[in-house]
């Protein structure tokens, strides 16, 4: 079918390969459009009436679960109940799509109530993290503008819960980019929404400190990882998700803790979470600090990247798909020249093709000239 509105194409599912007239994909086929998409759209004033796309269903199931329920606990007896109820539940419920604004509030809601029980209880309630908070993340990054979600989280006030909520976001996002299936994508989410818990048994003064960490201080709040591992491994949770909470501050070169763990060594899920965390916490306000701008953030990525700080498959990856969204943004560069974005280079995101008023500058190609600032 097609639309006689840009706004009519949101939500519905496009047919076919969407390139601009160099032949660069800007929106693959089966993609359900976003107002991101839109944008692009009009950005790179694609044709209207080029554009084949069908309705998708209002609502959609999260996990696909159709065998029976001791089908499902026999051919995975090694699972908590509290995990296999979880999924069935997720699995068979029927959740209508929801503003991202709307999703983020869900979950920091539910976040709050999780960290009082934990005060009151002294024990993890895995069953309300799998029955409510992970089907809230799940619908947030099905199919959904990333820098919107990310502009909604920008608008919760508390830095701790936000930046949380955020990281499992955007590792479940990273996830799908990596090519995860579902079920894989709903464990890392379970991982990255828990991989903090330990924070909880370090002092609040701590924690909540507005100012930078004295080095003595610094020390203690790196507890957090093995204390978190402890309690997600004592409430029976399963140990990839326990794995993220002690290794998420790992590096690929063994400069991070508490292990100095080196590339093998981390798990996959650690690695994803540990881009996202210092992702979120590079583009997000601080007490101590506020948010980088988007170009810095990608650029000291990159250079983490290089320097084997994080894994470089998983690293590309995400740079390249945050800066392919980018294309058609306009950028002032350091030489003080306006332009647009164009091209992204998979070995250079950081570096992309701009049009000029007067040509074109490839900063792949050069080193005295870089991105100043992005307007995406």
């Amino acid at each position: 079918m097609r639309c006689d509105q840009y706004e009519d194409l949101i939500g519905k599912r496009l047919l076919h390969n969407i390139v601009n007239a160099t032949g660069m994909m800007l929106i693959p086929e089966n993609t359900v459009l976003t107002e991101g998409h839109i944008e692009k759209l009009e950005k790179f004033r694609i044709n209207l009436y080029d554009i084949l796309v069908e309705e998708v269903k209002e609502t959609e199931e999260l996990v696909e679960l159709s065998e029976p329920e001791g089908q499902r606990q026999a051919e995975n007896p090694a699972e908590p109940d509290s995990l296999n109820a979880a999924r069935g539940k997720a699995g068979t419920a029927v959740i209508a799509r929801a503003d991202t604004g709307e999703l983020v509030k869900r979950a920091d809601a539910k976040l709050r109530d999780i960290e009082r029980l934990i005060l009151n209880t002294g024990k993890i309630p895995l069953t309300e993290v799998e029955e409510h908070v992970l089907p809230t993340l799940m619908e947030a990054t099905q199919n959904r503008n990333v820098y919107k979600l990310f502009a909604d989280l920008r608008a919760e006030e508390d830095y701790r819960f936000k930046h949380s909520i955020g990281v499992a976001f955007m590792s479940a996002v990273l996830g799908r980019w990596l090519g995860m299936d579902e079920k894989e994508v709903a464990l890392l989410a379970t991982a990255a929404s828990l991989c903090d818990i330990g924070t909880i048994k370090l002092p609040s003064s701590l924690v909540n400190k507005t100012s930078e960490l004295l080095p003595h201080e610094h020390e203690i709040m790196k507890q957090h990882t093995t204390l978190g591992y402890d309690m997600l491994k004592q409430s029976g949770v399963e140990e990839r998700v326990a794995i993220v909470a002690l290794q998420h501050h790992e590096r690929e070169d063994g400069s991070g803790y508490p292990a100095k763990l080196k590339g093998p060594e981390i798990d996959r899920f650690g690695k994803i979470v540990a881009l996202s965390d210092v992702y979120l916490a590079l583009v997000s306000e601080r007490p101590q600090r506020p948010a980088l701008p988007f170009h810095q953030v990608i650029h000291n990525l990159h250079g983490d990247i290089v320097r084997n700080r994080f894994d470089s498959a998983i690293g590309m990856t995400f740079l390249n798909r945050l800066m392919s969204a980018q294309v058609g943004s306009d950028v002032m560069l350091t030489d003080g020249r306006k332009g647009k974005i164009v091209l992204i280079h998979p070995n250079y995101p950081t570096r992309p093709l701009i049009a000029l008023e007067d040509g074109f500058i490839d900063l792949s190609k050069t080193d005295s000239v870089q991105m100043k600032e992005v307007f995406g």
